[in-house]
């Protein structure tokens, strides 16, 4: 948020308030949500002219700057360095997975694709659980299963991303892909007039639609059936158990 550019509204409100609502004891979560609504008042500020409040804009930091002295500060560390050691390339290529699939929001994309991620996740996985043949090598039972895991680990952490970011309470966003609609077509029957000789302004002008997309018009947090997600998650969860209790159970 340098500059005078503007970020576009992607639905932050009602992320915000998702994530607030199913925050649980988890900081990481409380944090999400204070960035996304530090990121809604910059916005608000920077189209009103209105003076920034520095106080407002305090907000949890960072996990590997937190120590964790509490239940929920280790219950975030166990989690975070469990998938930091079971997808060390999948978590960054994930998140800019996450990240390249937001640029299309919501000009290409009306929502984000969360079941479209999990489900890939699982398609790949699969493969890799019945292309996997140990023959008592180190390379074959435990490296090459664990480095083309990966690549579905990749998908999947990208679908959380989305799930973690309060993507749910969007429309569109349990479906497969959500593609932003088409324009409606505009029909010219209206009879000729006049031409417009308006004169050129003084001021400079700027167009504030090139910075800040328009406001989504979702006012209130979606009530979409989330089956489709939560059965993605759960045949991630499952592949994953079984090809780890697979390679154990080789080197064993």
């Amino acid at each position: 948020m340098l500059g005078n550019k503007v970020a576009p509204d992607r639905f932050d409100d009602l992320r915000r308030e998702w994530i607030a609502d199913h925050q649980g004891i988890f900081p990481m979560q409380k944090r999400r949500a204070e960035l996304l609504n530090r990121q809604i008042r910059w916005r608000n500020r920077v189209l009103a002219g209105a003076r920034p409040s520095a106080s407002d804009d305090n907000v949890v930091h960072p996990l590997l700057t937190r120590r964790p002295t509490t239940f929920e500060g280790w219950a975030e560390w166990i989690i975070v360095w469990t998938t930091a050691i079971l997808a060390p390339i999948g978590w960054p290529v994930g998140r800019l997975l996450y990240g390249h699939l937001l640029s299309f929001i919501p000009d290409r994309l009306r929502a984000y694709p969360i079941p479209a991620l999990l489900w890939t996740a699982f398609g790949v996985g699969m493969l890799t659980v019945l292309l996997y043949t140990p023959d008592g090598s180190f390379t074959a039972t435990v490296f090459a299963p664990y480095f083309i895991a990966q690549i579905p680990a990749t998908f999947a952490i990208a679908g959380v991303y989305g799930i973690l970011n309060g993507w749910i309470a969007v429309d569109g966003s349990t479906e497969w892909w959500p593609q932003t609609p088409p324009p409606v077509p505009v029909d010219l029957d209206l009879p000729l007039g006049p031409d417009d000789l308006t004169a050129p302004h003084i001021f400079l002008t700027e167009d504030d639609t090139d910075e800040a997309a328009i406001a989504p018009f979702q006012i209130t947090q979606s009530d979409q059936p989330v089956g489709l997600v939560l059965a993605g998650l759960a045949a991630c969860a499952i592949g994953s158990a079984w090809i780890i209790g697979a390679v154990i159970a080789s080197v064993l």
